[in-house]
């Protein structure tokens, strides 16, 4: 019974052992990471695979570009990026909240060392590696991973304003319990503390989207830093520093392993990474146990966050993964959710209220600021005047400094000469923000404006009309009016300007329009100008069709745009275009593929849209294009198709306004993707505008003569004419109406012709003269 009893706890101690084993080799296993098969999994998806394979050919646009810019000294270093987190444990209990918000800030804290470059590791350690690794540097990537506290998604039970972004429970956290991905929490960095699984610590997308609501996938036990006394969710053994989740966002963020396709393979598209032949588990602690990478003479970058060394192991980014990883975020800026975080760094704002200031001298000159601030910004912030300041001036503040939202003035006491003054002013705080400003010094009353542009009495002037007159000595600003009668009292508009030009814009057409200027400074103001007069153009609309088909040719490189298939319309009523609108009828299974352009005759071309970010959409049926669409067609989704409304470009077309209609309108459809083919199978365009002259109209301009004018409503035409087209004279009210027409037969080259119009009421007209395509348009009175 003893040998027996001995042998029964020989066997009980051996099982002990081999649970204790199995348990503490569960939560020290080799860093196994589930992107690869996660991402496997997501690209049997078709939709999934184009829209990803469009993310990363803008991605690898932006990369390059901001490589480039990097090599040649020309990247601008963006503001720091604050990313709004939310942390969800669908498995939690809500009775545990504290410890597990307190484990999210753990993480957060992780993650904001580690992606900034100040973790104490690196710290320490990167001084003895450094010579391992000539021309390699640390990354820096300036960002600050904030849980959101404020203007939270509705979920439930709620989760009040002050309170963190984290949700306990499967009712809480909505989608999270059963998917990676929450269309609740678009616009976040969303992290799923769950059990993923055997085998992995974690998995995220490569290259995830925020607008999707994708989240990074952690297991329980590789999530936070410290904390212990969370029941289930306690990080242990090699994965307790919280750095698989620096690991695995890395892949979120656009990083592959650094041992992707081994030497032969196509690495991690990052050059200061020397590609590995496979991964390392363990510790490497110094210089003396890396092993060599596949590059002669390097030695691998085993440190790295992307390899698969355990936490305290992996302790750095390179500068060429912030660089990629930068690239990243700006492909996906206008995804973040705005006013959620409450992290931010204390900040302020200058802003000058009223500059530029004029004065007469010897008056002062006041100006006016407002001193914004932000996130509990305290800072005693000094003012002075940097630069600029005149000689013989003394700058007053008052306040002379601020450190709370208010307002302020600078006060320029002093003899100043007449002149223009540019200043800078600064604020000097935690940091130093300058605003620039100007100070007009007049010595007198300025003088009066003379009126250049239309001529007095212009006829057939293009809307809106653009009023020009010569600069007055001393000027500052410039008072315009406008109106339909001479004595300014109908239909009257007053503006004020600092240029001597004004674009007059709601005007009528066919409608005479009185017009002067005066100017003014700090001493007063001239009086009015002579007034002069003109009238408006009759503007017509007409639209051009085309109703034949066209293929959209196929792009044979995924991210390449094909040659474009082409579809004209041939304008040939030749007007001053002040209006533009498309209608386009458009087959096609993806129009995030496309693009589509205008082009004018004079060669101008307006993108209508670019490849619609994100937009699954299919066709365009009567989708018109035009400015004053209150929905612009960037904001429409896959919902919205077949986008049968009106909306304004991606590119505004009254960029043609101004020019000659008549000529050849093209559209343009490009495809990026070899996936769909379309067509083109109709389209429109309305052009609105004013009756220009056509080449051959100079001739009939340059001989035309008609007496009397004013008249009584019988009078004399006369004009050279190259064919012996028909005449037809058409008379319009001052409101663009046609009030008769007559016809003449034409058989020389000079028309001579009494015309008697006496049926028509006192007034004034406009008097169309057409002969086959040419036209000309001249001002009549009839008295």
């Amino acid at each position: 019974m003893k040998t027996t009893k001995l042998h029964f706890k020989q066997k009980l101690l051996v099982c002990i052992v081999l649970v204790l084993t199995a348990f503490t080799f569960s939560h020290a296993q080799n860093r196994t990471c589930g992107m690869e098969q996660h991402m496997s999994k997501l690209l049997k998806n078709p939709d999934f695979a184009k829209a990803y394979a469009k993310r990363q050919a803008a991605f690898n646009l932006k990369f390059n570009e901001i490589k480039t810019q990097k090599t040649n000294g020309t990247y601008q270093k963006k503001a720091t990026l604050y990313i709004p987190v939310a942390v969800h444990f669908p498995a939690g209990s809500e009775a545990n909240r504290a410890c597990l918000e307190s484990l999210a800030q753990s993480q957060i804290d992780v993650l904001n060392e580690d992606y900034k470059g100040t973790n104490a590791d690196l710290i320490a350690k990167w001084p003895t590696f450094a010579a391992s690794f000539p021309g390699v540097t640390t990354g820096t990537t300036d960002v600050k991973f904030c849980i959101a506290t404020k203007n939270h998604p509705t979920v439930s039970p709620a989760i009040a304003d002050g309170s963190l972004a984290v949700t306990i429970g499967s009712t809480q956290s909505g989608t999270f319990a059963t998917t990676d991905n929450n269309t609740s929490w678009v616009g976040y960095m969303n992290f799923n503390v769950k059990d993923v699984g055997a085998g992995i610590l974690g998995y995220s997308p490569l290259g995830g989207s925020i607008s999707a609501g994708n989240s990074v996938a952690i297991n329980t036990f590789a999530f936070g830093k410290g904390i212990t006394n969370c029941t289930g969710y306690v990080p242990a053994g090699s994965s307790a520093l919280g750095r698989t989740v620096t690991h695995e966002l890395g892949h979120f963020y656009n990083l592959d392993h650094t041992f992707n396709g081994g030497c032969a393979g196509a690495g991690d598209s990052v050059a200061d990474t020397p590609a590995v032949a496979s991964e390392k588990y363990g510790c490497v602690n110094t210089p003396a146990g890396l092993d060599a990478s596949c590059v002669a003479s390097q030695k691998a970058l085993r440190m790295n966050f992307m390899d698969y060394a355990d936490d305290p192991c992996m302790w750095m980014f390179t500068a060429g993964q912030s660089t990629r990883m930068e690239a990243y975020f700006a492909t996906v800026a206008s995804d973040w959710k705005t006013n959620v975080i409450s992290c931010q760094s204390p900040d302020f704002t200058v802003t000058a209220t009223n500059s530029p200031v004029a004065v007469c001298a010897p008056t002062n000159g006041v100006f006016n600021f407002t001193f914004g601030i932000s996130n509990g910004y305290n800072t005693t912030t000094t003012l002075s005047v940097t630069g600029g300041l005149p000689a013989g001036a003394t700058a007053v503040f008052s306040p002379t400094s601020m450190n709370a939202a208010g307002n302020f003035t600078l006060t320029l006491t002093g003899t100043i000469a007449a002149g223009n003054y540019p200043m800078t002013i600064s604020a000097a705080g935690t940091t130093t923000k300058t605003v620039d400003i100007v100070l007009s010094v007049q010595a007198g009353i300025p003088t009066v404006p003379t009126l250049t542009t239309p001529t007095n009495g212009a006829t057939g002037q293009a809307m809106p009309t653009n009023l020009v007159w010569a600069t007055s000595a001393n000027a500052a600003t410039y008072t315009v009016e406008t109106a339909t009668d001479a004595g300014f009292t109908a239909n009257t508009t007053s503006n004020s300007v600092s240029t001597t030009n004004y674009s007059a814009t709601g005007l009528t057409q066919a409608t005479q329009y009185f017009w002067r200027v005066k100017a003014v400074n700090g001493c007063g103001e001239s009086t009015y100008s002579s007034v002069f007069n003109f009238t408006t153009a009759t503007i017509s609309c007409n639209t051009g069709n085309n109703n034949t088909s066209v293929a959209i040719p196929n792009s044979t490189t995924n991210g390449t745009e094909a040659a474009p298939g082409v579809s004209t319309i041939v304008v040939s009523n030749n007007v001053t275009i002040t209006d533009v609108n498309v209608t386009v009828n458009i087959t096609y299974g993806y129009v995030e593929d496309l693009r589509l352009v205008l082009t004018s005759p004079t060669g101008t071309t307006i993108e209508l849209l670019k490849n619609l970010a994100s937009n699954s959409g299919a066709n365009f049926t009567n989708t018109v294009f035009d400015d004053a669409g209150t929905t612009a067609i960037t904001a429409t989704a896959a919902a919205n198709a077949p986008f049968t409304a009106t909306y304004s470009p991606e590119n505004p077309l009254s960029v043609v306004n101004g020019q000659a209609s008549v000529g050849n309108w093209t559209l343009s459809v490009y495809d990026n993707w070899t996936d769909d083919s379309g067509t083109i199978n109709s389209w429109s365009i309305e052009i609105c505008g004013s009756p220009v002259l056509a080449i051959e109209d100079t001739q009939i301009a340059n001989s035309f003569a008609l007496w009397p004018n004013p008249n009584n409503g019988e009078f004399h035409i006369s004009f050279n004419t190259t064919n012996n087209d028909a005449v037809a004279l058409t008379a319009y009210d001052i409101r663009g109406r046609k009030v008769t027409e007559q016809r003449f037969e034409n058989n020389s080259k000079i028309f001579n012709q009494t015309v008697n119009f006496n049926m028509l009421a006192k007034g004034v007209y406009i008097l169309k003269i057409q002969t086959g395509n040419n036209e000309f348009f001249k001002r009549l009175v009839i008295k």
